[in-house]
This record gives C-alpha cells, structure tokens and sequence, in this order.
C-alpha cells in the first residue's frame, strides 16, 4: 500500500510569479510618483550635469591647452561640448570643422529660459557658445533653467567669470549691476 506523499514546504510558480507582479506594479507606481512628490529633483539633476559639462570643458582645456566651447541650443534644450581639433584629431582650421562630443538633453519639465552674460544682451534663443580658454577661464555668464514644476523650481547656473568655475544658485539670479562706485 502507498503511503501519500508528504507536501513540500515552499511556493508554488504561479504564487511567486504573483508576488513579483505586485512588486513590480508597486515600485513603477513609486517611480511614476517620485516626480510629484520631488518636482525638483529634475531641475537638480539638470542643472549637476550642465556643471559637469562645464567642468570638463574647462579642466580639457587647462589639461590640451586649447579652447573648448559648450554650445547650447536654448529652444531645443540641449548642449554639447566642441573639441578644438577636427574629427581626425588635427586642429581644426575653422569653427565649423571643430568635432564635438554627444548632445546632452535636458529632462523632460526643464527647459532653457534663457541665458544672461555679465554686461550683455539677455537671450532666450538660437544657439550661444561659452569658450573655456587655455587657463580655465570663461566670460561670466548666467544660464536660466525653469522647471514646470512651477516659479519655485526654477534655478540659475553660474559661470563665474575669472575662474570658468560653476555653481547652482536657487531663482533666476542675473549679473549685479556695475557703477561707477564699484572703481
């Protein structure tokens, strides 16, 4: 006479297959969510990797001794980074034989407003180009990312004049006024 088999401890496939569907479901709601809960989060993000493009156009021309450009394309809401030489490594003879690094996009809700240098025009189109000479440095200049998140996201990166270096400034801040008195 057989005896019955006893049943195995555990989980059936069908059970487990279950449990991962919840799980899945429960942190794509979270992901989906995040943005809401942290509208900031993309403007922060946007405005690191914009400083981080600025970085190593700089430090790659203090490092080759030549002039690097960030070129950002203010309505389309990207940039990238010109090389000094061509696409064969050799100087390039003209600006428009210059190779250029990937286009890097801003996330979706953040969007160029606009661009300010010290004691220019502000723009909020076309194309503006930052050079980074062979010491690092770069004209001052005011970069305005809105997010549309609302007013309260919005955030300015900094390029500061002298040094070429960078920094994240919450609100559109634009260059102080010069006077007289400032001399």
């Amino acid at each position: 006479m057989r005896r019955p088999r006893p049943r195995r401890a555990g989980f059936t496939l069908i059970e487990i297959s279950v449990v991962v569907v919840i799980a899945a479901l429960l942190v794509t709601t979270a992901t989906v969510n995040l943005d809401r809960v942290l509208p900031s989060s993309r403007g922060e993000s946007a405005a690191r990797e914009l400083l981080s493009t600025f970085d190593l156009a700089r430090t790659s021309a203090v490092a080759q001794g030549r002039t690097y450009t960030v070129e950002i394309l203010l309505e389309e809401d990207r940039y990238r980074i010109l090389l000094p030489t061509d696409a064969d490594g050799r100087p390039a003879r003209a600006p428009e034989d210059r190779a250029a690094l990937e286009w890097h996009r801003l996330p979706d809700g953040v969007h160029f407003a606009g661009v300010q240098p010290a004691g220019g025009e502000y723009q909020e189109r076309g194309v503006y180009r930052l050079d980074f000479d062979l010491y690092g440095g770069a004209d001052e200049l005011y970069i305005h990312l809105d997010n549309e998140a609302g007013e309260g996201y919005a955030l300015t990166a900094r390029v500061i004049g002298l040094t070429g270096q960078a920094q994240v400034i919450q609100g559109h801040a634009l260059p102080p006024l010069v006077s007289e008195a400032d001399f």
